[in-house]
């Protein structure tokens, strides 16, 4: 057993190596992670199918009002002041751990957030806390979810949302997530994503659909939706996600947080390469910064720019044109009117002007640096079932379509396209350097519509039929069918992946609450380096009671009895109608929570919502870049297992 732990081992560092070739998608920090020491079903294997079989049989009936969860003892109040209360003794950091356990397993049979959870493992963290004896930490015992994907903790899940790769465990705990272990946080579990964090909503064939706390029968948005739901229904005040394509700030956007999209390569564990960025969702400006601080990378904290003398002195442009030609709502249109309203009424210049970026060209070049997520996929895949992936696996539910679209079109990528995927990134870059030169800031909506139905099909049948075939097509009409299937999503979030293509800072603010009362946030772009700027704007936004939250919307607009129910804003028609899956997906620490609610097997329309996180092609000649990494990555994994005994 020994001798093929030790092949497999290798076999995932060199999936890591091929990834590291293809500058790297929103899945490789869990990809570098081990495959499964063998093909036997974990205990917690075991019961999530448990929970999928059972969740298949269906409600009687889910189109009522869900029963209402009591708002949590510590519910509401920004990080930082709990760290404090924590540190005078006002708050026993026992209990505040304890009531956040009492909150999941409260709202999650609704939400269905939160995927995993080890109680044990928390209160461990808590007692070495106080062992240390130092309270000085910023974060100091306050509860902490951290995104399923991308954050590997030791021990926890990494499943990369693959049904095949269910019962995977992480064999290390990255930077990151140790960084904020450092700052004092308590590590409770993690929170849902789809499927290779791909899409801007938060759905997969293994997790089953996100529900948003602002209205139940809708998604919060994706990839990081999890983290966005439990932020905005109170359960903890940070949740960690991260953001390749607007993975934080779309769902910051449709669930009503603060999301920050950092500087590529600012936060520690982030490659400088255009790719993944790590971060969290929030809910107060002042714990934006102080997290931001905490997790700098000092190699390149110098990168960060100071703050003017006077803030009215940058000049903002702002956009109402979605990049790619196709329809931005009057929600979306009125959140960004309002903030310019309010910009001009500080005393800032801010004029209409749209970037001079192509965004259909854009797109069309992130959807190449996606390709390495589908050859990744294919590759897991072929270590447990020893063949390639097909379209009757679609079927089967063991991919989604887009994934098994991107493994045939890495296929026949031309050796070419890693170079034309770089000259793309470079030409972005140089246009929207010149573009801040004149205009410091640029203000769009985050999202161009509300958050969608989760009967909203992640792509149109019409669209799924032909990604089953799209094997037959050489690569160019490959690639087009791609953007074509794709453009049912990105009409929804147009504006996020410019900031990612480009490697600059953007910010979600959630300024506005439709007249159907649902979210949607605004976003500050700004060029490398201005996260500081864009907060200190953000902070602006703040003081002056321009931010809308749940809680804040219940106490002003609902009665007061259903203002203190947190999640009786909305009837879960749709969520009924559709099958959306409401059975308790959370794994406590290899059990299951008794499943509360089920949902109907979803078509195959439905398997995947919409957006990719920018990664980059994998073709022929990737795998030989990545055979060229393999040595130094084996050595450096050799190392971190010395350093963690």
């Amino acid at each position: 057993m020994s001798i093929l732990n030790h092949h497999r081992r290798k076999w995932s560092t060199l999936a890591a190596a091929i990834l590291l070739a293809g500058n790297l998608s929103i899945a490789v920090p869990a990809f570098a992670d081990q495959l499964p020491a063998s093909n036997q079903p974990t205990s917690s294997q075991t019961a999530q199918a448990t929970a999928r079989q059972s969740g298949q049989q269906g409600n009687a009936d889910q189109s009522q009002t869900t029963n209402p969860a009591e708002t949590g003892r510590f519910a509401n109040q920004s990080a930082g002041a709990l760290a404090q209360q924590v540190r005078d003794g006002k708050i026993n950091d026992q209990d505040l751990i304890n009531d956040t356990y009492r909150q999941i397993d409260q709202q999650n049979h609704q939400l269905n957030n939160v995927i995993y959870t080890n109680p044990a493992d928390a209160n461990q963290q808590l007692q070495d806390l106080q062992k240390a004896g130092q309270k000085e930490q910023p974060f100091y015992g306050v509860p902490l979810l951290i995104k399923g994907i991308g954050q590997p903790y030791k021990g926890y899940p990494n499943t990369n949302g693959l049904p095949y790769e269910q019962g995977v465990q992480s064999h290390y705990t990255k930077n990151f997530v140790q960084r904020l272990k450092d700052l004092g946080f308590i590590i409770l579990g993690q929170t849902n994503y789809p499927e290779l964090g791909l899409i801007n909503i938060t759905n997969s064939n293994l997790y089953g659909p996100a529900h948003n706390p602002w209205s139940l029968d809708r998604n919060p948005g994706g990839s990081s939706g999890g983290a966005a739901a439990s932020v905005a229904a109170g359960i903890v005040p940070i949740a960690t996600g991260n953001d390749a394509g607007g993975s934080l700030r779309i769902p910051a956007s449709w669930s009503g947080v603060i999301g920050l999209k950092p500087t590529q390569g600012l936060i520690i564990g982030d490659s400088t390469t255009p790719s993944v960025v790590n971060f969290a969702e929030t809910r107060d400006i002042n714990d934006t910064v102080t997290l931001l601080k905490g997790l700098l990378n000092p190699q390149q904290a110098g990168t960060l720019k100071s703050l003017p003398q006077d803030l009215r002195s940058l000049r903002i442009a702002y956009s109402l044109v979605s990049p790619v030609g196709t329809p931005v709502s009057q929600d979306a249109r009125a959140a960004v009117l309002n903030a310019v309203q309010f910009l001009r009424t500080q005393g800032f210049n801010v004029v209409e002007q749209d970037s001079p970026v192509d965004g259909v060209k854009l797109m069309q070049n992130y959807y190449l640096g996606a390709l390495s997520d589908g050859s990744v996929a294919n590759f897991l895949f072929q270590q447990k079932y020893h063949r390639n992936l097909t379209a009757e696996d679609v079927k089967a539910g063991l991919v989604s379509p887009m994934t098994y679209a991107l493994y045939e079109a890495s296929r026949k990528a031309p050796k070419n396209v890693r170079q034309q995927y770089q000259d793309g990134l470079a030409t972005v870059h140089q246009q929207m350097a010149a573009f801040h030169q004149q205009y410091p800031i640029y203000l769009t909506p985050t999202t161009a519509t509300a958050a969608p139905l989760n009967s909203d099909p992640a792509f149109m049948p019409a669209d799924v039929a032909k990604l089953l075939q799209i094997k037959d097509l050489n690569f160019k009409d490959q690639m087009n069918l791609i953007y074509a299937a794709w453009l049912h999503g990105l009409s929804k979030t147009p504006f996020t992946q410019l900031a990612n293509v480009a490697g600059e800072p953007a910010l979600s603010l959630p300024t506005y609450v439709s007249a159907a009362g649902l979210p949607l946030g605004i976003q500050l772009e700004g060029a490398p380096g201005s996260d500081l700027v864009l907060l200190a704007l953000g902070k602006l936004f703040e003081d002056h009671q321009q931010f809308h939250f749940l809680n804040d919307y219940r106490a002003q607009v609902l009665p007061p009895k259903q203002a203190a129910n947190p999640q009786a804003t909305a009837p879960t028609k749709e969520a009924g109608a559709t099958g959306g899956q409401l059975a308790n997906n959370r794994m406590v620490a290899g059990s299951q929570l008794a499943s509360t609610g089920s949902h109907k097997t979803r078509e195959v329309s439905a398997l995947q919502p919409e957006l990719p996180q920018t990664g980059s092609q994998h073709s022929t000649i990737l795998v030989v870049l990545g055979t060229g990494s393999l040595l130094t990555l084996l050595a450096v994994d050799a190392e971190a297992r010395h350093k963690q005994r």
